[in-house]
């Protein structure tokens, strides 16, 4: 089974899908993939919104596009993608941000180095014990900071994500390449925006992923999909 743990395909919320028409055209390309089910996560910024208008925004994106799904598209999940910000320690509604039927968040890092005060506000996060934490596109942050403070990052209780699209690029691919050998990638996405941007699927990621590593990769990115599906704890995902 194909999952994809990262996009904007909610129409009219974000700098994703602009309109229903674009939602349904990336959900169609989605289906030709093969994708069985996608998490919806439109950008969350906690100090533009409150939690409550965001969530309220994010459903009636889906219901205005729940009309227009046909059979074939990958079953739709709500999340978000959440950037870290310190306001968001011990934040008690923190956990309505998760993935639906799941205790998991996406966390978007900063796009600057990763200090030692982010790095310990992502651990307090989950020693609070309120959510389960994702990273998302972990190969990312390496434009911006060291490899060994990603890894600081990654070392924490923390299921780590990548892009498809990252594994095009010769530079991004060879991160991709190291974060997987060093055991930080445990899922994938698309992070899939809008048409014109032409993100890669997850069938051309996986494709990679196989000619380099064999089907085995694969076959753990699915069993790590299925178990945060079922909401397992980090210690069962990562064995």
């Amino acid at each position: 089974m194909k999952f994809d743990f990262h996009s904007h395909i909610l129409p009219g919320i974000d700098d994703g899908a602009k309109d229903i028409e674009e939602s349904v055209r990336l959900l169609d390309d989605m289906a030709a993939d093969g994708v069985d089910l996608v998490v919806a996560t439109p950008h969350f910024y906690c100090m533009n919104m409150r939690i409550d208008k965001y969530l309220s925004n994010r459903n009636h994106a889906f219901e205005k596009l729940r009309p227009y799904l046909k059979p074939e598209h990958p079953h739709i999940l709500l999340g978000g993608e959440i950037l870290y910000d310190h306001s968001l320690v011990g934040n008690e509604k923190l956990p309505l941000l998760t993935m639906q039927n799941t205790g998991f968040i996406l966390l978007e890092m900063p796009y600057a180095k990763l200090t030692d005060q982010i790095i310990r506000g992502v651990e307090q996060i989950i020693e609070d014990r309120q959510v389960k934490v994702i990273i998302a596109h972990i190969e990312r942050y390496l434009k911006f900071t060291s490899y060994k403070s990603l890894c600081e990052l990654m070392n924490l209780d923390v299921i780590g994500q990548i892009n498809a699209e990252s594994l095009m690029h010769f530079g991004s691919r060879r991160n991709c390449f190291k974060l997987i050998e060093d055991g930080y990638v445990h899922i994938m996405g698309t992070d899939m925006h809008r048409i014109e941007r032409g993100y890669a699927s997850l069938g051309k990621g996986m494709e990679i992923l196989r000619k380099k590593y064999g089907n085995n990769i694969l076959e753990d990115f699915e069993r790590n999909g299925k178990m945060l599906l079922k909401n397992f704890s980090f210690e069962q995902i990562v064995g």
